[in-house]
């Protein structure tokens, strides 16, 4: 409930930029919202993520929303793997082929070990084990004094990611979003690829954070599109750095590829996936993985409708 009303306030904020921008009355676009949300299921969010007011009927129909993914979702992932992928320790465990950093859960350890690992790391992350968005996430240092959470979480350590995808933000890692789906017939399949690149000083790459996500062409891993941020904006040029990013190549998109494809055999009973992946010099690291994922941001930075090509595999 409180994500809604956040999404219904952001609304309300972004409707006279919109207006004034589009030429349409705020309140014909707050009864197009209200036509969008009740006919389509378009979430606050995702009519300002996909800028719904720019489309037709017949559009918007092509739309996955939050609504058709919470229909479909048990058809898709069983509920039996959900734990996985919505907690943090578990899915570390579960691939941990497929990760190559350090990592501590603190449920598991005495303060002592605790204050040791951090000392013998430069830089880390500290992460809630339930939450999504990248809420409650922050960074610590080797001088940090640890004093215990009255939660239990995952500090790992920070990701050395390839210059290239550095220079975009240098304080966050700017993971690539790739969202799957295994076919009827087993054949792995990817949805959407956008790179995420955080905002000023952040030190996650989400859009809640104040980051972009860019849309990538699957075959070549190249930026095809300006981006756009949580309020719909688009950006040919990252804000935080002035990096122009139509044309952006990720390094090693292929063998990128070939790493997610391997990832979605883990788990045979999951089969509509969003992995973040980090790229390294000399490889990948898989950050997370997530039931469904966001399907607002699935289609958010490219436009395009997917819930034709995700349903025809029911």
């Amino acid at each position: 409930m409180k994500r809604y009303k956040n999404a219904f306030k952001r609304l309300k904020d972004e409707i006279g930029r919109i207006s004034e921008i589009e030429g349409n009355a705020k309140l014909f676009l707050y009864m197009d919202a209200a036509w969008c949300f009740l006919r389509y299921g378009i979430t606050p969010n995702e009519y300002l993520g996909w800028n719904c007011w720019k489309y037709s009927n017949q559009t918007l129909k092509t739309f996955y929303t939050a609504r058709t993914s919470a229909r479909y979702e048990v058809r898709f992932n069983s509920p039996h793997v959900a734990h996985f992928f919505d907690n943090k320790v578990d899915f570390n465990r579960k691939f941990s082929e497929f990760i190559k950093r350090d990592w501590l859960y603190t449920e598991e350890h005495t303060k002592e070990e605790i204050r040791f690992f951090i000392r013998n790391h430069s830089k880390m992350v500290v992460k809630p084990i339930g939450l999504s968005s990248g809420r409650g996430i922050y960074c610590i240092d080797s001088k940090s004094i640890w004093g215990g959470q009255n939660d239990p979480c995952l500090i790992e350590c920070f990701i050395q990611q390839h210059p290239e995808i550095m220079r975009l933000n240098p304080s966050s890692v700017n993971t690539i979003r790739v969202y799957t789906l295994t076919k009827k017939n087993g054949t792995p399949h990817i949805l959407s690829a956008s790179i995420r690149v955080g905002g000023k000083n952040a030190d996650v790459d989400n859009y809640h954070a104040g980051g972009c996500g860019y849309p990538i062409d699957i075959e070549t891993g190249i930026v095809y599109m300006p981006g756009t941020d949580i309020k719909g904006n688009h950006h040919i040029f990252h804000p935080s750095t002035g990096v122009k990013m139509i044309g952006f190549e990720v390094p090693n998109w292929d063998a990128l590829k070939q790493f997610v494809y391997k990832a979605m055999e883990v788990i045979s009973e999951a089969r509509l996936l969003a992995w973040d992946v980090a790229v390294l010099e000399d490889g990948f690291e898989m950050v997370e993985g997530n039931c469904n994922g966001d399907p607002g941001f699935m289609q958010a930075p490219s436009k395009q409708g997917k819930k034709r090509e995700i349903l025809n595999e029911l």
